[in-house]
């Protein structure tokens, strides 16, 4: 009786752990740059992650870091499934937008959960795609 206990007690554990595992993901992009991104050699990767940490908490993120040669404080906004997930702000050529749910931060609405996140848009101030790609 013993032995059956606990053989159905660690079949009972590992397909939790597994449950939990299946939360799990980690891809990433390259993004295209459409002409108007070309012209200012414009270039982006997006990254999503979820990794579980406890039983009742997943860390997810979105990362999209991004360079373009135009001048610094030049702004983008960031759209993941429709739906604006901020802005990055060009420092030196570079910048980047992250995206996640550690307290204190609430990601938006088309970011929950993140590997469900398929298409990811970054646009000018005007509203024309600079880079575009899907997950």
């Amino acid at each position: 009786m013993r032995t059956l206990t606990a053989a159905t007690l660690g079949l009972a554990m590992m397909l939790g752990a597994a449950t939990y595992a299946s939360a799990d993901c980690q891809k990433s992009i390259r993004l295209v740059a459409s002409p108007a991104g070309k012209a200012i050699a414009a270039d982006a990767r997006a990254r999503v992650r979820a990794i579980t940490k406890t039983p009742t908490f997943v860390k997810q993120d979105l990362v999209v870091e991004m360079s373009a040669v135009v001048p610094n404080g030049t702004t983008f906004l960031v759209f993941a499934n429709g739906q604006p997930m901020g802005t990055i702000t060009i420092a030196f050529g570079v910048g980047r937008r992250v995206v996640n749910n550690e307290t204190p931060n609430v990601r938006p609405a088309g970011a929950d959960p993140v590997c469900s996140i398929g298409p990811v848009i970054v646009t000018e101030g005007a509203g024309n795609t600079i880079l575009s790609g899907s997950f």
